[in-house]
């Protein structure tokens, strides 16, 4: 046992000589990094708190833009179905519109040919009727439409 106590009072000293000269020392590290610990904990508290403020501030954003988007589809929908009546009573409009002309149109097509018909009609029959008094006038009647007319223009002079 004597070789052991040689080692154990100089262990004895070193603790003793260790914790008079390292005791300040320690308890200021310590101390630092008690603060240091407690510091960055309020820090992480801190941020924490306010990652969670974003995170409901971005939560409730979110239910804001949701709410919107489906706003909006309703008013696009809604609009869509006015811009369909709109478009629907516009053609109607328009077919009505389009209807009424083709019958004024039609009509003066009608008009237009029954004249041209009756002006060809006309024209035919009096070339038929020149062609068959032609063919049926003798001498005597020519001479005679020619006095006549003579007379007349006399008269006019």
């Amino acid at each position: 046992m004597s070789t052991l106590v040689a080692p154990f009072v100089n262990v004895l000293i070193l603790v003793g000589l260790l914790v008079y000269f390292l005791r300040e020392p320690v308890r200021t590290f310590v101390s630092q990094r008690y603060e240091t610990i407690r510091d960055t904990v309020k820090k992480v508290r801190d941020m924490l708190r306010q990652a969670q403020e974003q995170y409901d501030e971005f939560s409730a954003k979110l239910k804001a833009i949701d709410a919107e988007v489906v706003a909006l589809h309703e008013e696009t929908r809604q609009e869509a179905f006015a811009a369909q009546t709109r478009i629907l009573g516009e053609a109607q409009r328009m077919s009505q519109i389009i209807l009424s002309d083709a019958r004024v149109a039609s009509e003066n097509v009608y008009s237009d040919l029954k004249t041209t018909l009756r002006v060809k009609l006309a024209a035919r029959i009096l070339e038929r009727v020149e062609e068959l008094v032609k063919d049926r006038l003798t001498g005597d009647d020519r001479a005679k439409i020619r006095q006549e007319f003579s007379v007349h223009v006399e008269n006019v002079q």
